[in-house]
């Protein structure tokens, strides 16, 4: 199953485990986008809820990785370098 496919099959479970995790609206950047051409990796964006803990994007990157089977990286806006934050939000994907 190509990992599009995957991500549309599992968006309940994602948002699931981004949510638990003190973690709102998971998008997928850009960069991603061609993910069917190369499907062992995805770059997950994260809104911080007010009870959010740093370990929280290791646990979802942890659960993710598990249910998707790709290796995954999970990181929030403000992690994002400043002249490449806005451009990246604009063009995220939701999940």
């Amino acid at each position: 199953m190509k990992l599009s496919e995957k991500i549309k099959a599992n968006r309940a479970a994602i948002v699931e485990i981004v949510e638990s995790n003190n973690t709102l609206y998971p998008r997928i950047i850009l960069d991603d986008l061609n993910f069917d051409l190369g499907e062992n990796h995805l770059d997950i964006l994260v809104d911080r809820t007010s009870e959010y803990s740093p370990g929280d994007l290791g646990e979802i990157q942890h659960q993710l990785e598990k249910l998707l089977g790709v290796s995954i990286d999970v990181i929030t806006p403000n992690l994002l370098r400043d002249e490449f934050r806005d451009k990246i939000l604009a063009s995220a994907l939701v999940i």
